[in-house]
C-alpha cells in the first residue's frame, strides 16, 4: 500500500457521504419528496426487522451486552467482561479497561492497569508506571485525554506522566487505535481517554474507602500509607449529582543503579587505528519518598430534559524527595587531571578497551539532594443541549501543570595524582561493570579528595498551560442507512515555559576540614538481588547529606550564593491550534454493518521565543561554575513563528459476519506535533569536568529547532474479532503506518575556545558534541496484534473460576536517513515484540490474577553524544494481585509489584552497559469498605 494516496482513497467516499447528508438534511427540513409514503412504509418494515436482529444479537452476546453502561460491576472477571463489551460496541479499532467497582482498580495507577491491554506497554520510573507506549511506539505518540480534554504535563514532551493520576479516579479507559474526525489530532500511536465516574449515570448514593499499607523491600523503611475515599450522591429527584474523591499515597523508595557514560576515543593510545575507552563509571543509591495527594470532583445538573451542565475538576500534587548517593564515580576517559596512561588493556573486535587499568583517574566524590514537585490541575465547565434530533455539546477548560526542580550537588574532587583504577566489562556483559583499585589507592580514604563545593538547580520552574474550547453538534438521522452527522470545532492555546536557575559552585565559607561530612555509605540491600558475576561493593564513601544540610541549610547556601538564570536555556513556546470537522455515521437497518467517515481540518501556529548567543559571543567557564559550567558572554532574545495546515480524513467500518464474528477496517491520515521542548530556541552548553591540564576537553551543546515539521502518517487497520463467549475473544489486527517527518537527534562536532574564569581569562579549546532535533525521511511501520481472552467457566466446580489472557504485538520497521550520504539509522522508541500473559481465578468471593508483561529492546538514541548510542534491553515484569470479598460492604486486597525483581538495562552499540537499574519488589495490603 506504499503507493496508495490516502486522501484520494477517502475523497470519493467523503463526497458521496456528504452528498447523502445534504439530501437527507434537506428532507429533514421539510422539502417535498414524492416517494415519502413508500419510504415511510419501508421505514416501518426496517424498524421491525432491526428489532428482531437486535434481539438476536443481545441473546448471542449474553451478559456482555448486559454489563455495558453499568458501573456497579464487581470483581476482576466482571471488569474484563465489561471492557470486552465496550470493545465489541466501539465504532473504531480499540481496546480498554473498566473498573472492578466504583473507584476500584487492582493496580496503583492507570498506566499499571493499562499494561494488560493488547499492544500497550509502559515505561517505568523508579519502579512506577510513568508513560504509555502503544504498539511499541514512543510514549510521545500516545495522546492522553481526561473526559475528552487534553491534560497538561510539565515534562516538556507530549507524553502524559501517569504518576500524578491515581487509578481510583477512572471508571473506564479507552485506547483508540484508529481515529475519528471528532477526536483530537495528536495520537499517532493511539488516543487514550480516561473517563471518570458520572454521578447522574449511577443515580444512587455511594461511598467507598480504601486503606492500604505499602512496603518497599529494597528500602526497608517500614510501611507507608495509601488511602483513598469516594463519595457520590444525587439530589433534586436525580437532577443534581455530585461526586468527590481524594487519594493520598506515600511510598518509601530505594532505586539502585550502575551507570556509565559510553565510550570515546582513547587519547593516550599510540598504536594504529582508534581505540575506545569507557568515559565514566558510577554506582548510585537513591533513597527517598514519593507523596501524591490527588482530588477530583464532578458536578452534574440536569436543568431540564433538554439541558445538562457539568463542572469537572481534577488536581494532583506529586512530590519526590530523595538523596542520591554516588559511589565509585570515576572517569577513566575524561583526563580531568591530565592524561590517564594505560597500564594494561584488553581490546575486543571493535577496538574497545573492555578490560583496562591505568593511573591518574579523576573522580567526583559526591551526593545530591533532589526535590521534585509536580502540581497538575484541570477544570472544565460544559453543557449538553438537546432539541429535536440535535445534541450540542460544548466545553471550556483550563489545565496547568507545573514542575519545580531542585538538585543540590555536594561534591569532593580527586587530588592529584588520581586513582589507580581497573575496570572489567567482561565479568557480566549486560550487567554492571566491575571496578577495582591497585597500587595502594583506597577509594574510601578522605585524604584522596578535597571539598569542591555546592552547586545545582534551585526551584527551576517548568509550566504547561492549556486553554481549550470545543463544541460538537450531532444530528440523528432516520433515513435508511444514514444514521447521524456530527460537526464541531476545537480551539486550543497551549504554552510551555522553562526557566533554568543554576546555583553556581561555591566552596567558600565552609570549615577548612570538611572530612567529617564524608561517611561510608552502607546499605545492606544494595544490589542484594543481583546475582551476576560483576563485583559490586555494598558500601562506598559518599556525603552524609542529612548532617551536611543540618549544619548548612540549603536556604542559607542559596542566600549566600543566589541562583543565576541560565539565559540561553530560558524558553517560552506557545502553540495555537484551530480545528473543524465533519463526521458521518452510516449503517444498515439490522446493524450488521456500520461505518463512520469524515474530515478534520487543522491549523497550527507555533511561536518559539528564547535567548540565543549574539554574533561574536563566546563561551566562559566558571561564570556559573561547576558541572554545567559553560555560559555565553552575550545573548539576545529571539522569536520565531511557524504555521502549517493539515487535512486529516478518516474512515472506520465494521461488519458483523455472524453473531460473534466482527471484521473491521480503518484508514486515516494522522498528525502529531513535535514535543514542545524541542521547538524551543535554546542553546545549552555543558562541560562534564573542569578543563584538563592536557589532552582533549570534551563537552556538549544542546540546541532546539523551532522549524520542526509535524509528524504525518497514512495509516490502515484490518482486524477480525471472534467473541466466542461472554468473556472470550480471539482478535487479530494488521496495521500499517507510512510516517513522514520523524524527529531524530542530529549530532555534530564543533571545537571552540573557552575563556577560563572570566571574559578576559585565558582561552582553552573544548570539543563540543552538538545535538539538535531534525526531521528525518519517510519510513514505514507495520505490525500485527493478536489478542486472546477466555473464562474457563465450562470447567466443573472450583475450576470454573479460572481464566486466561494473552496478547502479542510484532512490528516491522525500517531505518531512516538523517543526513544524506550517511548510513541509515534505526528508529528510536520502537519495540519489535511486546506481549502480556495473564491468568486469573474469580469465584465471586475471591479473585487473584497474575500478569507478566514484556517489551523487547528498543533504541533510545541511535547516536548519543559520543556516537555509540543508547539501546534499551528487553524488559519483563511479573505482578500479582488478589482480593477477598467478605460481604457486599467489606473486602481485603493484596498485591506484589515486580515479583521477579527485574532490572532495567541499557547498553551502547558495542555492548558496554550504560544502565543497570534495580527498583526492587513492592507489597500492598489493604481493605476496602463500601457504604
Amino acid at each position: 500500500m506504499n503507493g496508495v494516496s490516502l486522501s484520494a482513497v477517502l475523497r470519493s467516499a467523503l463526497l458521496i457521504l456528504l452528498g447523502v447528508v445534504s439530501n437527507s438534511l434537506a428532507r429533514a427540513s421539510g422539502q417535498s419528496d414524492a416517494n415519502a409514503p413508500v419510504q415511510e412504509a419501508n421505514k416501518d418494515a426496517q424498524d421491525a426487522e432491526k428489532k428482531t436482529q437486535d434481539s438476536k444479537r443481545k441473546e448471542a452476546s449474553s451478559e456482555i451486552a448486559d454489563t455495558l453502561g453499568t458501573v456497579t460491576v464487581t470483581g476482576y472477571a466482571k471488569s474484563l467482561e465489561r471492557a470486552l463489551a465496550n470493545k465489541r460496541e466501539a465504532d473504531v479499532v480499540s481496546d480498554g479497561i473498566s473498573a472492578e467497582d466504583v473507584g476500584k482498580y487492582p493496580e496503583q495507577n492507570i498506566a499499571e492497569s493499562l499494561q494488560r491491554v493488547t499492544g500497550v506497554q509502559i515505561t517505568r520510573s523508579l519502579g512506577d508506571g510513568q508513560f504509555l507506549s502503544v504498539r511499541g511506539l514512543d510514549p510521545k505518540f500516545t495522546d492522553t485525554l481526561f473526559n475528552g480534554r487534553q491534560l497538561p504535563t510539565a515534562s516538556g514532551t507530549r507524553a502524559f506522566d501517569f504518576q500524578v493520576l491515581t487509578s481510583n479516579f477512572a471508571n473506564q479507559v479507552d485506547v483508540y487505535k484508529s481515529p475519528t474526525p471528532d477526536l483530537p489530532e495528536s495520537g499517532l500511536a493511539a488516543t487514550v481517554n480516561v473517563q471518570s465516574i458520572k454521578p447522574l449515570d449511577l443515580g444512587a448514593e455511594r461511598a467507598a474507602l480504601n486503606v492500604e499499607g505499602v512496603y518497599d523491600e529494597q528500602a526497608k523503611q517500614g510501611v507507608k500509607p495509601h488511602v483513598s475515599a469516594l463519595y457520590l450522591n444525587t439530589f433534586l429527584d436525580n437532577r443534581l449529582g455530585w461526586m468527590v474523591s481524594v487519594d493520598y499515597n506515600q511510598r518509601r523508595l530505594n532505586d539502585q543503579q550502575f551507570t556509565s557514560d559510553g565510550v570515546l576515543p582513547d587519547s593516550t593510545y599510540t598504536g594504529p587505528g582508534t581505540v575506545y575507552r569507557v568515559f565514566g563509571v558510577h554506582l548510585n543509591d537513591l533513597l527517598g519518598t514519593d507523596r501524591r495527594l490527588s482530588g477530583m470532583s464532578m458536578l452534574q445538573f440536569k436543568v431540564n430534559d433538554n439541558l445538562e451542565l457539568h463542572l469537572d475538576t481534577i488536581a494532583s500534587r506529586f512530590e519526590q524527595r530523595y538523596n542520591y548517593y554516588q559511589g565509585q564515580n570515576f572517569y577513566p576517559g575524561a583526563g580531568a587531571l591530565g592524561a590517564s596512561p594505560t597500564d594494561s588493556q584488553t581490546l575486543d573486535r571493535n577496538n574497545v578497551e573492555t578490560v583496562w587499568s591505568g593511573s591518574n583517574v579523576f573522580a567526583w566524590m559526591q551526593a545530591n539532594m533532589f526535590d521534585f514537585l509536580q502540581e497538575t490541575t484541570s477544570t472544565a465547565l460544559g453543557g449538553t443541549l438537546t432539541f429535536g434530533d440535535w445534541k450540542i455539546d460544548n466545553e471550556l477548560s483550563y489545565g496547568e501543570a507545573t514542575e519545580h526542580t531542585t538538585q543540590a550537588y555536594v561534591s569532593w574532587a580527586t587530588k592529584a595524582p588520581g586513582a589507580n583504577l581497573r575496570y572489567d566489562t567482561t565479568k557480566d556483559p549486560g550487567g554492571p561493570i566491575s571496578v577495582g583499585f591497585y597500587n595502594g589507592f583506597n577509594p574510601n580514604d578522605p585524604s584522596n579528595y578535597y571539598f569542591f563545593g555546592v552547586q545545582g538547580a534551585y526551584k527551576e520552574p517548568t509550566r504547561d498551560q492549556i486553554w481549550n474550547y470545543r463544541i460538537d453538534a450531532t444530528r440523528s438521522l432516520d433515513s435508511g442507512w444514514l444514521k447521524s452527522v456530527k460537526v464541531g470545532a476545537n480551539f486550543e492555546d497551549r504554552t510551555l515555559s522553562s526557566t533554568p536557575n543554576w546555583m553556581g559552585n561555591s566552596g567558600a565559607g565552609y570549615p577548612t576540614d570538611m572530612s567529617p561530612y564524608l561517611i561510608l555509605h552502607d546499605n545492606s540491600s544494595f544490589f542484594s538481588s543481583y546475582d551476576g558475576g560483576a563485583q559490586v561493593p555494598s558500601s562506598f564513601m559518599t556525603v552524609n547529606l542529612p548532617k551536611f544540610f543540618s549544619d548548612f541549610p540549603l536556604s542559607q547556601i542559596v542566600a549566600k550564593n543566589p541562583p543565576m538564570q541560565v539565559v540561553t536555556a530560558t524558553t517560552v513556546v506557545e502553540e495555537k491550534s484551530e480545528a473543524a470537522y465533519v463526521r458521518v455515521d452510516v449503517g444498515d437497518a439490522d446493524g450488521r454493518w456500520k461505518a463512520n467517515a469524515g474530515l478534520r481540518a487543522v491549523r497550527t501556529e507555533e511561536l518559539s521565543s528564547g535567548y540565543s548567543p549574539t554574533s561574536g559571543a563566546y563561551l566562559i567557564y566558571g561564570l556559573v561554575g561547576g558541572s554545567n559550567s559553560l555560559s555565553y558572554t552575550d545573548a539576545s532574545i529571539h522569536a520565531q513563528s511557524h504555521t502549517y495546515n493539515n487535512l486529516l480524513p478518516s474512515l472506520n467500518a465494521s461488519y458483523l459476519i455472524s453473531d460473534d464474528l466482527i471484521a473491521r477496517f480503518a484508514a486515516a491520515k494522522v498528525m502529531q506535533r513535535p514535543d514542545m521542548n524541542l521547538l524551543a530556541a535554546a542553546s545549552n552548553p555543558n562541560a562534564s569536568t573542569s578543563p584538563p591540564p592536557g589532552g582533549t576537553w570534551v563537552g556538549t551543546l544542546a540546541e532546539g529547532n523551532p522549524d520542526l515539521k509535524p509528524y504525518l502518517a497514512n495509516q490502515f487497520d484490518v482486524s477480525l474479532e471472534w467473541y466466542f463467549s461472554k468473556r472470550g475473544i480471539f482478535a487479530a489486527d494488521f496495521f500499517l503506518k507510512n510516517v513522514q517527518n520523524l524527529v531524530l537527534t542530529n549530532y555534530t562536532k564543533e571545537t571552540v575556545d573557552v575563556a577560563i574564569g572570566s571574559a578576559n581569562g585565558p582561552k582553552q579549546p573544548i570539543e563540543l558534541s552538538v545535538s539538535q532535533p531534525v526531521n528525518a525521511t519517510t519510513t514505514q511501520i507495520k505490525g500485527v496484534e493478536l489478542g486472546y481472552q477466555q473464562a474457563f467457566d465450562f470447567l466443573p466446580g472450583f475450576w470454573s473460576g479460572l481464566g486466561a489472557q494473552a496478547n502479542f504485538t510484532h512490528i516491522w520497521y525500517g531505518s531512516v536517513v538523517l543526513n544524506q550520504g550517511q548510513p541509515a539509522l534505526p528508529l528510536p522508541g520502537i519495540s519489535k515484540n511486546t506481549y502480556n500473559l495473564g491468568v486469573y481465578y474469580d469465584n465471586g468471593k475471591f479473585d487473584i490474577h497474575a500478569g507478566y508483561n514484556y517489551r523487547s529492546g528498543w533504541v533510545a538514541d541511535p547516536l548519543s553524544y559520543f556516537g555509540d548510542g543508547i539501546f534499551v534491553k528487553g524488559y519483563g515484569q511479573l505482578d500479582l494481585s488478589a482480593n477477598y470479598k467478605v460481604n457486599s460492604k467489606l473486602s481485603f486486597n493484596a498485591s506484589v509489584v515486580n515479583l521477579t525483581q527485574s532490572a532495567l538495562r541499557q547498553d551502547d552499540r558495542y555492548g558496554i552497559t550504560r544502565l543497570y537499574d534495580l527498583s526492587g519488589r513492592r507489597y500492598y495490603v489493604g481493605a476496602r469498605l463500601n457504604f
